[in-house]
């Protein structure tokens, strides 16, 4: 068990992070996405109801 705790702190040391901006600018771009996502999944899903409602009555 000690020795896995060495070895990961070990390979925790060789992560390269990322500096604030990329932070920001990926994070903007992963919200961005999920609105767009979001949207079109509304829309595909308020016209399949409307579809189906209109073959069901």
């Amino acid at each position: 068990m000690r020795t896995f705790f060495e070895l990961s702190k070990k390979e925790l040391k060789k992560v390269v992070w990322p500096d604030k901006k990329e932070t920001m600018s990926t994070t903007g771009a992963v919200m961005i996405l999920v609105v767009v996502i979001s949207l079109f999944l509304g829309v595909m899903d308020l016209g399949l109801s409307k579809i189906i409602e209109a073959i069901l009555s």
